[in-house]
Order: structure tokens, then sequence, then C-alpha cells
């Protein structure tokens, strides 16, 4: 047997277990090359861990292997004249037996041999996911923890679903999911959803802030790994967090094994994209990797005089010195340009009008004036240490700015028309905005056993802090007939307003505790708690007015859930958390605001059966939110936190892959999230249901490869979308419910993939939101055709 270091080197990604996969056909398409490459690919397709050494297979090469074989049929046809004998020794294992070189003179050669193992999925909560479901997560604990053992909701979409859905945004890449919907005025700028009736904003990257400001631009879905939604109050985590949830996404990270793509979009809306992933070792001994990501983006949208141009890049580096240390070093930096959407108004576009339907590629601002850009600068590093089998420490910390020139028209009263029912007035908004920021999180994680318990605790600190700078401007803009827009008249000179100008710095210092303690094979309990210290600044730098002065806050945040695993994988949970958000400002007495306070209580049970790629989770909850600010009674002019809100329902998930063909992505959500207590100056507001959150949504995705009809390259897919009746902010305005289709198709063959993604497929005129009669109208119909190569 050879003792080389470099005895075992494990590719591809495996699945459920399996002496019997070896026994099953499998749709391979396997282009000719060198055999390393061949056996990882054979890795991938079959969803089976192969283990060789590099040294036996350098310089040999194998043929090309299509069609629907056994793992067993696909490997012979590999090795085929290749000098590399296989041999099945038992059922889940092989030999690879490299013959000698005929020598008659020298003395019989011992064989070289190499076992080739069939095991176990080895997903990690960072890394790939081999299909569509995933089993394992970070986000719920900030360890790496079977989601089947964790006491909260998470759903998790992964690359493959980012890849077969081809999303623009965050917001598209959550399409599939329970209980996530869009919110207004953000459409191509910010990463802002509605989870479980309640708002909420800027993702995390990582497990850590991704951005200081809401209008940072929005994350690339091509430079994820996967997007995660832990659902419900999570700040015993994660510090200030709305009550709804969390949206962490997971960037992609360096790789020791050979990644090569680029790809090419042209689509609807003369989109032109360039996209390039690249990956790999840089040493021998696989200390130092590296992955590579971009994007360039040159595209019109469907509404007239705006585009949708990017230009993303991110870089990470890691060094692994040994087993238990690595450090990863990451940057990325991004420039979008666009238009932020002013909305149009609500007659003709919800409501009748005498002149008809405003077209949705109607522009009510004004060409070569409306702009948004961004540039967005992100670096960091995490660094990993593993004292013992036990004890492992976790560091990162990340350093972020965002510089942002936006210019806008808006129309000042959307109420109505002038007289004549078809003009608008419209006003110019200028702004710029600087954000700068830097995170940190660094924790503890210890591993013990205690009688029959095993316990994983973690202890933590984590610190944040943001500066934001605003800068805002007016101007007055000639009138626009919606109708027939006639567009050039002169701009009015620009206006300071000083009373919008301002710089606000916040800095949170949190304290965590968690322990997951596993009682056998049956219980799981997680308890946690986390205190956070908050201090605020906000003033207005022209006129010196101070909202608020090293402002202070301090809350608490616990957690408790219990699992339990049946032996036929069904897990039931229970579990209790809690959220709070900082509020700035006081009351007509002086008295600073208080946090405003959430809690959720859930309970839901998951279904996964051994070695299956199939998940399934089912849950009910009901979230509330206290302190919230109301008109006071006494004087309109201030506020005071007597408001209460609640939100309940019960969300059904479910991600199979059928066979080896088929995947199946299926989701409803039934959400009444409603305002409990208002102010008496606003006794309507009471039992209301919150704006932007449809009380019913449902969806299914489906595809299909045909590796079964001997097409191995083919696959199809197809998905509808409802979304409930919603209603208009400020008002009790009904938006009609709606129905969106979407298909693709794709064809790979050996290194090419070709790609067509239609959204909206029965091009639907449908509007997602409105808010204080302002309107906006969904995406039409888009095509988009894809072209990448992989070596």
């Amino acid at each position: 047997m050879p003792t080389a270091a470099a005895w075992w080197v494990a590719v591809a990604v495996a699945t459920m277990a399996a002496p019997t996969h070896a026994q099953q056909a499998v749709a391979f398409d396997i282009p000719a090359q060198p055999l390393a490459g061949a056996l990882r690919l054979f890795s991938q397709q079959a969803r089976q861990q192969v283990l060789f050494d590099q040294a036996t297979v350098a310089g040999r090469s194998a043929p090309a292997v299509r069609g629907s074989l056994t793992p067993r049929q696909a490997l012979d046809q590999l090795l085929a004249g290749t000098g590399i004998v296989l041999v099945q020794s038992q059922p889940d294992a092989f030999t690879l037996k490299a013959a000698p070189v005929a020598n008659p003179q020298a003395a019989p050669a011992t064989l070289e041999m190499v076992t080739v193992t069939v095991q176990p999925n080895q997903e990690t909560a960072t890394g790939p996911v081999g299909g569509l479901v995933a089993k394992r997560s970070a986000t719920g604990s900030k360890t790496d923890t079977p989601i089947i053992e964790t006491p909260q909701s998470i759903s998790v979409i992964p690359a493959e679903q980012i890849e077969l859905l081809k999303p623009r945004d965050i917001a598209e890449t959550l399409a599939y999911t329970a209980g996530i919907s869009r919110s207004a005025w953000v459409d191509r700028v910010v990463d802002e959803f509605v989870v479980r009736g309640f708002t909420s904003t800027q993702p995390y990257l990582d497990g850590m802030r991704y951005q200081v400001g809401i209008y940072d631009g929005q994350m690339e879905p091509y430079g994820l790994e996967r997007v995660e939604v832990l659902k419900g109050a999570a700040s015993t985590l994660y510090g200030s967090l709305p009550p709804g949830g969390l949206i962490n996404a997971v960037s992609k990270q360096p790789t020791t094994e050979p990644l090569h793509e680029i790809g090419l979009d042209v689509g609807s809306f003369k989109r032109r994209q360039l996209s390039a992933d690249f990956g790999g070792a840089l040493t021998e001994d696989e200390a130092w990797s590296y992955r590579l990501t971009t994007v360039l983006r040159k595209s019109d949208t469907a509404q007239d005089y705006i585009n949708d141009d990017r230009k993303y890049l991110a870089g990470a580096l890691r060094w692994r010195p040994s087993a238990v240390t690595s450090l990863t070093l990451r940057a990325e930096f991004q420039h979008d340009a666009t238009i932020y959407t002013a909305g149009t108004p609500l007659y003709g576009t919800l409501l009748p009008s005498s002149h008809g339907e405003i077209p949705t590629r109607r522009f009510i601002g004004e060409p070569g004036f409306d702009t948004f850009k961004v540039n967005r600068k992100v670096a960091g590093y995490l660094l990993e240490h593993d004292f013992s089998d036990d004890l492992k420490l976790r560091h990162g910390l990340r350093y972020y700015q965002g510089n942002i020139h936006r210019r806008e028209a808006w129309a000042r009263n959307y109420y109505g028309f002038t007289s004549d029912q078809r003009t608008i007035t419209r006003r110019g908004h200028e702004r710029f905005q600087t954000s700068k920021g830097v995170t940190m999180d660094t924790s503890l994680q210890y591993t013990l056993q205690t009688g029959a318990v095993q316990h994983t605790a973690i202890a933590g600190l984590d610190y944040s802090r943001i500066t934001w700078n605003d800068q805002y401007y007016h101007y007055d803009l000639p009138d626009l007939d919606i109708f027939s827009p006639v567009y050039g008249s002169p701009i009015g000179a620009q206006r300071r307003s000083d009373d919008n100008w301002g710089q606000r710095n916040t800095k949170q210092t949190g304290l965590y505790v968690q322990d997951q303690m596993k009682m056998g094979d049956r219980w799981v309990v997680m308890v946690g708690g986390r205190q956070d210290y908050v201090r605020f600044d906000n003033y207005n730098p022209l006129t010196g007015a101070i909202e608020a002065d090293n402002e202070k806050s301090s809350k608490f945040s616990g957690r408790l859930g219990v699992v339990y695993l049946a032996p036929n994988g069904l897990a039931p949970f229970v579990g209790f958390s809690q959220s709070f958000q900082p509020q700035t400002g006081s009351d007509r007495t002086g008295a600073r605001f208080k946090p405003t306070e959430g809690e959720q209580y859930e309970a839901g049970v998951r279904y996964q059966p051994t070695g299956s790629d199939t998940l399934i989770t089912a849950a009910v909850y009901q979230l509330t939110q206290t302190n919230v600010t109301v008109s006071d009674p006494f004087d309109s002019s201030f506020s005071v936190q007597m408001g209460k809100v609640r939100s309940r329902g019960f969300e059904l998930e479910a991600r199979t892959r059928l066979g080896r063909h088929a995947n199946l992505i299926g989701a409803y959500a039934y959400t009444d999230a409603r305002t409990i207590k208002s102010s008496p100056l606003t006794p309507s507001e009471e039992g209301k249901r919150f704006a932007y959150t449809p009380p019913h949504q449902l969806s299914a995705w489906a595809d299909y490869g045909f590796g079964a009809f001997d097409l191995p390259g083919l696959r199809v897919g197809a998905g509808a979308r409802y979304t409930g009746t919603t209603r208009e902010q400020g008002s009790t305005q009904s938006l009609p419910a709606y129905v969106l289709m979407d298909a693709m198709v794709s064809y790979s063959t050996g290194p090419w993939k070709l790609a067509l993604n239609m959204k909206n497929l029965a091009d639907k005129r449908y509007v997602t939101t409105c808010s204080y009669n302002t309107c906006f109208l969904g995406e039409p119909r888009t095509v988009i055709l894809t072209a990448a190569y992989r070596w």
C-alpha cells in the first residue's frame, strides 16, 4: 500500500447511502479528458464520493462516457485502456489496481491499490449542496447543525436552484419560499422583504452584517453558494433584528478542486451579461486555495429610460497551514447603475382611468436627470482554529463602505391628476449618501459529554459600528402628461434641503451564549441568551439639530427550543425566541423611546427519511411586537409607545428529489398579520391587516432530467406562484391576487451548457404593491438565454 501524504483525495459530493446506488442506473455525460477530471465528473453525476490517489491517475486519460449506466458500468468504461483495473471487493467499496509495466527480467511487482468508497453525504453548513435539498445550516445556531435538529423554521435555497431559476435579485431567489414577499419601492436598488408580515432589510452575509444603509445596493445572486431564511425572532444570535426573521446569504468559498466557468447571457430588454467563476488549489499541498467570481452586465429594463447595469467582482483566498487552522480573506467590489423607480399613480395602474391604462413601460422621471449609482466595497477575513477536537475558535471581521448618488423625479400628489386627469406635477430629489461600517464576531465552541447528554456550547461577542452621512436637495420639474409624455423641458435650480441633512452613528455590542443538548439519539434542546448594548447619535451638521446624543439602549433576548427525532424521520419541534430593535427619539415628556420587543412561539414538524433527498416542514407560529410608536393622543405632533402588532400563521414547505431525474419544490403560507393596538386617534387601524402581506401564498416548481430516455443532458422545468390579495399602505384599498408562471429548459453536452429561462411566461400585467396611492407594476415576460462553458 502506498504511504504518500496524498493518499486520499476526496472529490465531489455524495448522497444517500449506499451500496444500492452502485446498482442503479444514472444519466452520465462525461467528455473525454484526463482521468482525474473524469473521475470528478463521475462523482458529481453519480452523486457518490470517490477517493483516489492523485499519483496513480496522473498522466492517464479517460474516454467519453454517455448514457444511462450503473456507476460500476460507468467506471469500467472510464478506466478502459488506462492501465488501471477495477475490482468490486465488497458492496460499498471498489479497488483500483494499477497494473505494472511488463518486464520479464524484473522481479514480480506488487500491484498498487487504490480504494474507491461510497460514503454518505459530506455536506457542510457553508459548503455546496448536492441538489436542491440542504441538510445542514449554521444560520439557526452559528454551528454546523443538521436542519432537522434546529427548533425554528429555516429555508435554504442552494446554488443549484439559483442556477436553475436564474434570479435577478435575492427577492427572485426566494420566490418559491413560504412566507416571503417583496416590499414596495425597492426594485433593483434594495434587498428588502416582508417575512411573516414584518419588513426585513439588509441581509447578512456569512452570518455577519453586510451593509450599513438600506440603499447600499443589492446582493449579486451569482456570487452566492446558498441563501438561507431563519424565520421568526432571532436576536439571541444576531442582535437588533425585526421579528419576522433574518436572511443570511453564504458566499462562494475557495475550493481545492479545479473550477472554471464562463457564462454569457442575452435576453429581454437588450440584456447582455458576462459571468465567470474560478477556483482551485494554488499549491500542490492544497494549503492555499482561491475563488474568483465576477459579473459584468449591461441591460435596459421594462421601463423606458431605465437601465440595469452592474460590475461585480468578489475574490477569496484561503490559507490552511494545517488541518486545524484556516484563514480566509475575502474582498468584494460592486458598482450598480440604474434608476430608482418612483411608481405610477393609483388611477390608471390599479384603478380605472378615463384615459385608459398607464403602460408598463411608462417612465415618469426625466431622461438624463434620473440616476441611481452605488459603489460598494467589502473586505474582511475569517479565522478558524481548533485547539482540540472539543474546543474551536471562530473569529471574523468585515469592513464595508457604500457611496450612493441618487436623483429621481416623483409626483407630488398621487391622490389624483391635475384637472385634465392625465397630467402629474413632479418634484425632483437628489441625495448623496456615504455609509461606512465595521463588524466583528468572535465565538468559542466547546463540545462535551455529560452522562447521556452531548453539549455543543458556544459563547461569543459581536460588535458593529456604522456611520451614515446624508445630503439632500430638491428641484422643481415640469409637469408631465403621463399618457403622452414629452420630456426635455427645463429643470429648476438645485435647492438644499437643510432639514434632511444628517449624520448617524450606531455602535452595538452583544454578548451571547447558547447550548445545544442532544440527549441520546432522540431529543435535542437548544437554549440561549444574549445581552445587547446600543449607542446612537444623530445630528444635522448644517442646523446643529440633535435628534439623539449618545442615546443608549440595552436589551436581553432569550431563546428556548426542543426537537424530538423519531426513528421514522419525523422531527416535531417547539420553540420560543425574542427580538428587539432600538428606537430613536423621545415622547412629549422627554423620555427616550425603548426598543421594540418581539416574541415568537412556534410549533412544527419536519420529515426527512434517513438517507433521502427529502425535507418537508410544517409550522404554526405567533409573532407579537410591542412598544410600537403611534400618535400621542394628547399631542399628535409627538409619538408614544403604546402600539402592538401581531402576526400568526401556518407554513408548509417541501423539497424532494424524485428518483434520480426529478426535483420538486412546494410552498404554502397563510399569514394573518394585523395591528392589535393603536392610538386612540387612529382607532380604525386596530384590526387592519398589514400592507404588502398577502394572507395566502402558494408556489410549486418541478424539473425533470431526461436521462431515462438516453438524453442525459436535457432538463426541463416549470413553476407557478400564486400571491393572494394584499392591502395598500395608507388605505384599505385591495390589490388583486395574481398567478405567475415560470419555465426553463437546458441542455448539457461535454463542457457546454445552454439554458433558456422564462419568467412571467403568460406576460401577465399585475400590481405588486401600492403605497400611499403610488403603485408598482410587476415585471412583464422576461426571457434569458445562457451559454456556459465549464472545464
